[in-house]
């Protein structure tokens, strides 16, 4: 084990993805219902609006925010990802000397949007914390605590802590 990929899923970039695949499947319907359908609509049009939401869409929907830690580099990479394209520096690791798992819990309201409910409910996340010269260096957060668990287990055994 060489490298620690943690996949971050509270970075914002839920609304974005969800947008995206939305305007994926505008675009297929815009392509379908000229294909099933006799329109007068000129084709390139039909072509050019259905294919741009399509790769709007594409492009969207594969947003995502990752870390990245080199164990043997000794460096890590906080990243974004944009279809396969990584856009992200590494930084030097500093010195680990100590990672912990904090349960965190809390009441969430959810907002009328006029999609869910409005409810609250009490939420526990497990954060990892690495610490490293007594400060908090770096928090990851995970749903459960059986991904927590294991998470930390990777990362001291990749720390050598």
């Amino acid at each position: 084990m060489q490298q620690f990929i943690y996949k971050n899923h509270n970075d914002g970039t839920k609304g974005p993805r969800l947008l995206g695949q939305i305007m994926l499947g505008a675009g297929l319907v815009v392509i379908l219902v000229r294909l099933l359908f006799d329109m007068d609509t000129d084709p390139m049009k039909v072509a050019l609006v259905g294919g741009g939401a399509i790769l709007i869409g594409l492009i969207m929907s594969t947003i995502k925010s990752r870390i990245l830690i080199d164990f043997a580099g000794k460096k890590y990479k906080e990243y974004q990802t944009i279809l396969w394209y990584n856009m992200g520096d590494w930084m030097d690791l500093p010195l680990v000397h100590k990672a912990e798992i904090v349960q965190h819990s809390f009441r969430k309201t959810f907002v009328p949007n006029g999609i869910t409910p409005t409810m609250s409910a009490q939420v526990t996340i497990y954060k990892v914390v690495l610490l490293a010269d007594g400060r908090k260096f770096l928090v990851l957060d995970y749903a459960k605590e059986k991904k927590a668990a294991l998470a930390l287990e990777e990362l001291k055994e990749g720390l050598g802590i």
